[in-house]
């Protein structure tokens, strides 16, 4: 019995480690400083609606939901930590503010984010590119944390923390 649920726990732990690098990125999460710099360069607001692609343990939705005042909603392939991310932010008290919902980024709907952050290779990003351009409203901001977008020209670049900042429908110029 101890060794089936053993076994069950390791299966957990390689499919927790592993699916995410299938579909965007390993999980490496971003700290808390840069999190916060990432909204703050954003420009974040109360109200507004942040979506976090990949969003594992859900620290940038709590972030935006308890700091920023924002309505926050993050996509994430590992059930692992769809249930972890959920779990902090009812430990957080952001439940009706923020949620992690179970599913493929580059299904996730986004037409309504006033600010999308995330965290994912090169090559994600530029797979993602052209969703964010196709369904993201004029004005919306993209801040990749890492990772820029060929092809797109940031707004703002924070090199400390290689972070840069996009805005649907508007060119910008290298800062």
């Amino acid at each position: 019995m101890i060794v089936h649920i053993l076994l069950g726990i390791a299966v957990l732990a390689l499919v927790s480690a592993y699916l995410p690098t299938l579909w965007g990125a390993p999980w490496a999460p971003t700290s808390l400083r840069t999190a916060d710099r990432m909204l703050r360069m954003a420009g974040l607001e109360r109200g507004q609606s942040l979506v976090d692609l990949g969003s594992g343990d859900g620290r940038m939705l709590i972030l935006g939901a308890r700091r920023f005042g924002a309505q926050a909603v993050g996509v994430e392939i590992d059930p692992v930590r769809c249930l972890i991310g959920n779990a902090l932010i009812a430990l957080f008290g952001v439940r009706g503010r923020a949620r992690v919902v179970h599913g493929d980024l580059f299904e996730f709907d986004v037409s309504q984010a006033d600010v999308v952050t995330l965290y994912l290779l090169q090559g994600t990003n530029q797979r993602i590119m052209p969703l964010l351009q196709e369904k993201l409203r004029p004005g919306a901001r993209v801040i990749s944390h890492s990772f820029s977008f060929s092809g797109w020209t940031p707004i703002a670049i924070d090199e400390r923390d290689r972070l840069f900042l996009y805005e649907i429908g508007r060119t910008g110029k290298e800062v």
